[in-house]
């Protein structure tokens, strides 16, 4: 059975950075800078630990602690285990009686009168975070309730239950709170009670526990939350269903168990959750156990006093440390590694009844002998309760903290002319997506949902989201600078060419590129065919297009020169037509809308055509008039002065032009008897003033007549008669 606690933007990137760790028990890390626990406790910031106060209250002493930091070392929260305090030492939202519905009804669950513990257990809290998220947190307890009988008095009665809770840390204004919907919910049975957390090997944790049976479960926690069916490890024999401490080495290749008459050492693997190889060592009571920071030494503390153990050589017999030239000494407070690799205790000596209390500190832990420096401690730092408890007589449970390798990615992403832009990081099947933004000034805020792996950016600015990969497991970090970009594209109105030259379109953007229609990348265009024109203009990621329809019509008109009508033909007509593209119309001066008109008479004739803003006209002049002229010749005249036939001359229409006009007449002897050089005169009869014969005459014409002035020469003969 699964038991899901928390639920489960693309562009090129630049890789800015990619960070290989080791992978280690987190004894060093900044998360675990501060301890907490009976109104004291301990910082580790500035080196050396020195005293920090907490809410947590007791009157005795109090088993079941755990405090976390943030990464650079600042307190988040800390709890017993049923209380749940944030960093202001105030009771977290929803972080009361986390374990029994916030109720501390009577003969359930409340702060025994005696000791004031609200939980009691031996080292049954731990707190740890959820894989794939930034501020969120489990926060596991096996607590000791308190019950009162029927006598009216109060029995600690162990229910060996896991509890779990989550905390998110960015609830409340960033103060954190108790998830309501995650809030001691019941995950496991039949546990002793010491709990441990501890990396393992696929960006996973194990939640470590002793069984009541005497077997180790390994619960493991990954990105989709905590399966709730153990990996048990039974070992022969089981030494004991009651555990003090459990400890696990900084290689995470060992584990300790302190079980009151002995400690068991096994073998660790952090891939699989399993246990091996245990052994028995230490003849005298051991409530407690840790491990040096190199993992070959391991410490133990007890009735007896402080002890070391080789692990590389067991059969090397422990070493009792002496503390101030006193070689024995009760010591059967918590031991832990502290952040500067020092292991820290407390302890008591007993003379002539009167009891002592200390705090000490093994200063150089990876050397064996005495050599490892085992040196008091000033109250200051670990200040007393009532000057006669101790200082601490459980320290909080160690934070694991995964080390992810980082991959970080930044690039520029367009607003593009103020329309909302999704922000789309490099993976979208990650975990616990974290966006933040910046829109002013140098400060990212809380934006966007923690569920969602996309954003919609509507202003520019930085965005930045963070998540969580399992495979590989690390941290990414995908930046967006959101830059503004607008820029105005308008290629116009559809437009019309009325003479049949080419369009210039044009599309002037600084900085921008451009792509046409027709795949040119200027910025201009010369339309020069009817069609619908389109361009794409590319600036700083953004791309804008616009078309446009045109339309090339050549609506000019020609109705030619000015012409003429040949009199002589009078059924010839002349036929002028319109230039009219499709859609045009004319308009005649006779009144006609066709597209052509016939023409018969003289006259001035125009046309004008219209096709919507286009117009254009023509006109010309039509003359009607002998083109070549008719000729009459008589074949006789009478100039006898009856204003009949009384001179001779080729008779030529009124209207017909004539040019180069010269007539010649001759008698039958061939004598010039009359020339004239103008059609409208003819000869009289007569020569030298004196009537001539009657008889016969010739004549011989030449001219030029009508428009196209056609040479004319004619020769005949005629009658004289009187």
């Amino acid at each position: 059975m699964k038991f899901i606690l928390c639920a489960i933007v693309t562009l090129s990137s630049i890789l800015i950075g990619v960070e290989e760790k080791v992978r280690a028990q987190s004894f060093e890390r900044r998360e675990n800078s501060i301890w907490l626990n009976n109104g004291n406790g301990l910082n580790f910031n500035s080196g050396a630990p020195v005293a920090q106060p907490s809410s947590l209250q007791t009157a005795g002493m109090s088993n079941n602690t755990a405090s976390v930091c943030d990464a650079n070392g600042q307190l988040l929260f800390y709890t017993d285990g049923n209380i749940v305090w944030d960093r202001n030492n105030d009771i977290m939202q929803n972080g009361w009686d986390i374990n029994n519905d916030g109720n501390m009804a009577p003969n359930t669950y409340f702060i025994e009168p005696a000791f004031g513990m609200s939980s009691y257990s031996f080292d049954g809290v731990v707190i740890v975070p959820m894989p794939g998220s930034s501020h969120k947190y489990y926060l596991f307890s096996c607590p000791m309730i308190w019950v009162q009988n029927s006598i009216g008095l109060y029995d600690n009665q162990w229910q060996g239950k896991l509890y779990c809770t989550i905390v998110d840390i960015e609830r409340n204004n960033g103060l954190g709170a108790v998830d309501p919907l995650h809030k001691g919910e019941m995950v496991a049975e039949d546990l002793a009670g010491n709990l441990h957390a501890v990396i393992g090997e696929d960006c996973n944790y194990w939640l470590l526990a002793f069984g009541s049976n005497g077997s180790y479960k390994a619960f493991n926690i990954t990105a989709e939350g905590m399966n709730t069916t153990p990996v048990v490890s039974t070992l022969t024999p089981p030494l004991s269903p009651f555990v003090s401490e459990l400890n696990i080495s900084p290689n995470r290749q060992r584990a300790a168990m302190a079980l009151g008459a002995a400690v068991q050492v096994s073998d660790f693997d952090p891939a699989t959750g399993l246990f091996s190889n245990d052994i028995s060592i230490g003849a005298q009571q051991c409530n407690h156990a840790t491990f040096s920071p190199n993992s070959n030494l391991i410490y133990f503390s007890g009735i007896i006093g402080l002890r070391q153990y080789d692990l590389t050589s067991l059969a090397t017999p422990f070493t009792l440390l002496s503390l101030n030239n006193i070689t024995a000494f009760e010591s059967d407070a918590p031991l832990r590694l502290g952040p500067d690799g020092k292991i820290y205790f407390s302890y008591c000596t007993v003379t002539s009844n009167n009891i002592s209390f200390y705090a000490a500190a093994v200063q150089q832990p990876d050397i064996f002998g005495p050599g490892c420096q085992t040196e008091l401690l000033t109250n200051q730092m670990l200040p007393l309760i009532n000057g006669d408890w101790y200082p601490m007589y459980q320290f909080p449970n160690e934070i694991p903290v995964q080390l992810y390798d980082t991959l970080s990615t930044t690039r520029k992403v367009p607003l593009c002319f103020n329309i909302p832009v999704t922000l789309k990081p490099d993976v979208t099947t990650a975990t616990d997506y974290h966006w933040m933004v910046n829109t002013v000034g140098y400060t990212y805020m809380r934006n966007g949902s923690d569920t969602s792996s996309m954003l919609m950016a509507t202003v520019p600015g930085k965005y930045a989201v963070q998540y969580f990969t399992a495979n590989p497991c690390a941290i990414h970090r995908d930046t967006f600078i959101v830059n503004k970009v607008n820029f105005s594209l308008y290629l116009g109105e559809d437009k019309m060419s009325c003479d049949g030259q080419p369009i210039t379109l044009e599309a002037d953007v600084p900085g921008g590129t451009y792509l046409w229609s027709d795949n040119s990348t200027g910025k201009e265009l010369q339309a020069s065919t009817s069609g619908l024109y389109w361009v794409q203009i590319s600036k700083e990621g953004c791309t804008a297009t616009d078309s446009i329809n045109v339309r090339i019509l050549d609506i000019r008109q020609n109705l030619g020169k000015d012409t003429t009508l040949c009199m002589e033909d009078p059924d010839k007509q002349i036929i002028l037509e319109a230039n009219l593209p499709q859609g045009a119309t004319a308009l005649w001066n006779t009144g006609s809308t066709a597209p052509q008109i016939s023409v018969a008479d003289s006259g001035l004739y125009w046309v004008v055509a219209s096709i919507q803003e286009c117009t254009s006209s023509d006109s010309i002049f039509i003359h009607k008039q002998y083109c070549d002229c008719p000729l009459l010749f008589p074949t006789a005249f009478s100039p006898n002065g009856d204003g009949i036939n009384d001179r001779y001359m080729p008779v030529i229409p009124a209207a017909c032009p004539v040019s180069q006009y010269k007539l010649q007449i001759y008698n039958r002897w061939g004598q010039l008897v009359f020339v004239s050089y103008k059609a409208e005169e003819g000869w009289t009869g007569n020569f030298n003033g004196q009537p001539c014969d009657v008889g016969n005459y010739m004549y011989r014409l030449q001219m030029k007549t009508g428009t196209q002035k056609k040479d004319i020469v004619r020769n005949g003969d005629f009658m004289l008669i009187r």
